[in-house]
Parts: structure tokens; sequence; C-alpha cells
């Protein structure tokens, strides 16, 4: 049987981490598995939420077979986004802060009603998304080393910022499927994709997250956010770089990592 106090001993040496002074990984540590590591994190949601850090909702990580083949599982992984985490469009997040942050184009969720235990059906989950963002998201991991999908589990997916772009109101017949997402890179267009690329359409990753989370006892409220994973490939950001993400009629999202 999993040892509690083992969990709180993983949890704390996570919470204190960061990506510039990391911890090896963890996963060998951990009793229980997946179910171990989310155990994990959710010991530092509950004290980051004591620590006045305000809950903004979720990100999904692995929403490609390939990422879930590269990390050794069979489904997303998600963790926990808090407001003191974003910057807005246009900023520049500072330097000393992040050691290793990537760049990731993303379609975000805004909740337009509560999800709780009586609303797990695909349609209400879709009836509850209430607007869209073009958003970019920032993971920095604070474990060194290659990742299991354990390790990222407990170590919150690697959520580290992110930036929304404008607010969209949108209703159940959107096509989230079709958004197209150009990353820029220092001004130079690298990638595009499609919102199909995240297990066929973002709403499939709302729908995993809300059954996973209520599923668990966690309901996810109006106005929670939710980012339904990379359109486009990963980016390794360095000093001095400049990102912009274009959805076309959604508009763009840009960030700069100081020099």
């Amino acid at each position: 049987m999993p040892d509690p106090a083992a969990f709180v001993t993983v949890a704390e040496r996570l919470r204190r981490a960061s990506g510039r002074e990391p911890v090896a990984s963890v996963h060998a540590d951990i009793d229980g598995g997946m179910a171990g590591a989310y155990v994990i994190q959710a010991i530092n949601r509950q004290q980051w939420l004591a620590e006045n850090r305000g809950l903004a909702g979720y990100k999904v990580a692995f929403t490609t077979k390939e990422s879930q083949e590269l990390f050794g599982t069979n489904e997303p992984v998600y963790g926990t986004l808090f407001k003191d985490m974003r910057f807005e469009s246009g900023g520049t997040i500072p330097s000393g802060i992040l050691a290793a942050p990537k760049v990731e184009g993303e379609i975000v969720f805004e909740l337009g009603t509560d999800i709780t235990s009586d609303d797990l059906d695909p349609q209400t989950i879709r009836a509850a998304i209430a607007a869209i963002y073009p958003a970019l998201e920032i993971p920095d991991s604070p474990i060194n080393g290659k990742l299991t999908a354990v390790d990222m589990a407990a170590a919150n997916a690697a959520a580290a910022a992110y930036v929304l772009g404008k607010r969209h109101p949108v209703d159940s017949s959107f096509d989230f499927a079709g958004i197209k997402l150009t990353m820029k890179h220092n001004d130079a267009a690298v990638s595009s994709g499609l919102g199909s690329v995240c297990m066929g359409d973002p709403v499939n990753v709302l729908i995993w997250l809300a059954q996973t989370l209520v599923g668990s006892g966690i309901p996810m409220r109006r106005g929670q956010i939710v980012f339904t994973g990379s359109l486009v490939p990963i980016i390794s950001a360095a000093p001095g770089d400049t990102f912009e993400a274009d959805a076309g009629e959604l508009g763009t999202v840009g960030i700069r990592f100081a020099a």
C-alpha cells in the first residue's frame, strides 16, 4: 500500500524545485504509477492554493499519439494553471525566472458553466465552452533529464507560464478541429497545424479532462481555462527570442523573452 508520507516528501521536493534548480526524475520514488503521481500533484495544488496563487484552470499535454509514445503512455497528462503564470500578449518574460522554457501554440477554452458529476456526457461538455483564445503555453520542467509520463503528472505537467490572445465567444457548433495556427519564431514562420491534431478535435481533449477530473472528485468551474495541447511542434526558447502564433480570424498572440 502506498505510503502517504512518501507522497508528501516527493511533493515537497518538486515544490521546492524549479527549472533553474531542478531535481532528478521522481518516477522511481512514486508508488501507484500515474495515480500516485496525481496524488503528488494534488498535494502541491492545495499548497499553492493555500498560498493564494489563484486557480486559473488546467493544461493538457500528450494530446497526440506521437507524444504519448515518446513518454511511454497511452493517454494525455494534465496539470494545473495558476493566475500568476499568465503574461500579457506582446509583453516580455523577464530573464532569470525560467531555465529551459519551450513554447507551444494552442487553442484555449473558457468554461461558461460548471462541469460536475451530472454533466459528463460529451454534448454537455461541448456546450460548456463559452469562449476560445489563441494562446502560447510555456512549459519549464523542474525535473532534470529524460521524463516519463509519471514524472510529468507529478510535476504539474511542467506548467510554468502562459499567454492568452483575444477572447472569442463561441457556441457548440464552432469548428474547433478546423482552426489553423501558424507559429512564427523571430518573425519567421516555422510551422503550422490544425486543431484536429489534438485528439482529433480539441473538444475531445476537454471531454477527456472533464471526465478525468470530475471522475476524481475535482469539479470544473465557470471561468476556468483549459489549454488543449499544441497544434504545432514545440520550440525551445532562448534569451531574446520572440514568438507569435497566428490563428487567422481569431487573431495573434505573442511574447518575447528578455535577452
